[in-house]
């Protein structure tokens, strides 16, 4: 296994880098998965690290408070069922959290339009391998 932020050989259930102390987000190798290296170099899911057919996708997620607001950003890319799981953790928080002040009641509507047209695009992704 590979450190994701120098490349530095590191062993298989090491929790930081030795090398230059990056934490290390462990992906036990099994059948159908691959290392978060490899992933990031492929087309794997960047998440899961599933070897599916995935596809570039952008989701906004928004808290909106009266003075302020809390938003995430997700991009990556991502295999229909992770997709899946993020795309209706950001929506409903942000359809239900997000209207709360001013900026939010604003920005709120363009990160649901957002999260729905890009979830409509990746409806007709196959769950099969590669």
């Amino acid at each position: 296994m590979f450190c994701q932020n120098c490349g530095d050989n590191i062993e298989l259930n090491s929790k930081f880098c030795e090398t230059c102390g990056h934490k290390i987000n462990n992906i036990k190798d099994k059948v159908g998965t691959v290392s978060t290296n490899f992933t990031s170099r492929t087309l794997g899911c960047q998440e899961c690290g599933s070897v599916a057919k995935t596809k570039e996708i952008k989701l906004y997620k928004n808290i909106g408070m009266l003075v302020m607001r809390h938003h995430w950003t997700l991009e990556g890319r991502f295999c229909k069922k992770c997709i899946n799981k993020y795309f209706w953790n950001y929506t409903l928080t942000t359809l239900l959290l997000g209207w709360w002040g001013t900026i939010s009641f604003l920005v709120t509507p363009f990160y649901l339009v957002n999260n729905i047209a890009r979830y409509l695009t990746a409806l007709g992704m196959g769950e099969d391998g590669l």
